[in-house]
């Protein structure tokens, strides 16, 4: 006969194991996904032919695209690890993006790359089921920070991917870069067969399924993570453009992207635990006033090291918002975890959009635009938070 402390002590066991096995395959299914984040200009440049100028917007194309499909998709993948669980989600969602990688690695036409993007951003779910997971077994009350770590795990394979994946590029090649993120997540599955994952009925018995009432409570949040994330993303694809505008040589240019990645990405995955500790509703629609300021002053930048330092600064401000969002209404549903992090995505597909067709031509005047515009939405970002967590008006 098992006694109660057996229970609870086989319990805690496994809520520790799979915490950490949530961390370790969030961490290499989003390294898998930033190695091709150094260099997808310098691909779309050197591998298709096509001038800088032109290469940013396809990255932009190449972004939205990808996120899109991930922003659908979440919901999806949230629903059925509430109705099958986790463990038989994930295995399908890692063939589909080992498949995605593999086909962009041998794609020769932009149209081609577009293609496979889009279907490794259809199972791009990875974090939404890691996010489901970590609901599942963590106490409600600790689930805004145990969202946190996931999160500074995703920061942390931004900080080590981008270098990774430029040394890997300088000397094999960007196709091969590729089918190492393909790798990667095939690696995943070994994890998955180690660890004991509860089955999907435990955490029904917190509320039921996935309702209407469920999504009017977290819609403000999952319209403040749409905004937030414009304004965090926007950037991506124009960091090469934007350091070769600065003066860095075209040789260089590699290397400086990787580097100012990697750190902006440390100062993100740095804050982002004490922020969560320390920022409360009240005060969280400050940081991204604070973030806005940061991108209206990127506009004058003159300087690459200028440049490097914003990013610091901007990132730094921006990691206490995701965790308060994604942690504070989500309950524990791996349904309503999806819809957030779709809007996650979706911010991470219209920002770097929008910010590269702004950009156009790369003239000073579309540049002062550009970073004018992303530094308005994440005033409106501010606001919209103040209005629906500080003065605790129902948006809904």
């Amino acid at each position: 006969m098992i006694r109660k402390s057996d229970d609870f002590l086989s319990l805690t066991r496994i809520t520790i194991d799979t915490q950490y096995a949530a961390l370790i395959m969030q961490f290499i299914a989003s390294v898998a996904y930033f190695l091709m984040s150094s260099f997808l200009p310098l691909f779309f440049s050197s591998e298709l032919n096509e001038t800088l100028i032109n290469a940013t917007y396809w990255a932009g194309v190449f972004q939205l695209i990808g996120n899109t499909a991930t922003a659908l998709g979440a919901p999806f993948w949230g629903y059925m690890c509430d109705r099958i669980g986790v463990k038989k989600v994930l295995l399908f969602t890692i063939m589909g993006n080992t498949i995605g990688y593999t086909g962009m690695a041998i794609s020769n036409s932009i149209p081609s790359v577009m293609f496979f993007r889009g279907l490794q951003g259809c199972f791009g779910g990875t974090s939404t089921i890691m996010f489901s997971l970590v609901a599942l077994v963590v106490p409600r009350e600790k689930l805004k920070m145990a969202l946190s770590y996931q999160i500074t795990a995703m920061t942390m394979s931004q900080i080590a991917a981008p270098g990774i994946g430029g040394v890997i590029a300088s000397i094999l090649g960007f196709r091969f870069t590729f089918l190492v993120s393909a790798i990667l997540y095939l690696s995943i599955t070994l994890i998955i067969l180690l660890i004991r994952i509860p089955p999907p009925d435990r955490k029904q018995t917190e509320g039921g399924r996935f309702s209407l009432s469920d999504l009017k409570t977290i819609l403000p949040d999952a319209f403040s993570l749409i905004l937030v994330y414009m304004t965090m993303n926007f950037i991506t694809p124009i960091v090469t453009w934007f350091l070769g505008s600065t003066g860095i040589p075209y040789n260089q240019l590699l290397t400086f992207t990787a580097i100012t990645t990697i750190i902006s990405g440390l100062a993100y995955a740095a804050s982002t635990p004490l922020l969560t500790k320390v920022i409360t509703d009240k005060t969280m629609h400050l940081l991204s006033i604070i973030a806005a300021a940061g991108i209206f002053a990127t506009a004058f930048v003159k300087e690459p090291y200028q440049f490097i330092v914003l990013r610091i600064f901007i990132g730094a401000a921006q990691s206490g918002i995701p965790p308060n969002l994604l942690g504070g209404k989500s309950g524990r549903k791996g349904t309503s975890l999806g819809v957030l992090n779709s809007a996650r995505f979706m911010g991470g597909a219209i920002g770097p959009f929008m910010a590269t067709s702004i950009l156009g031509d790369g003239s000073s005047q579309k540049v002062l635009i550009m970073f004018s515009s992303m530094a308005g939405i994440s005033l409106i970002a501010a606001l919209f938070i103040y209005l629906t967590h500080t003065k605790r008006i129902k948006a809904y």
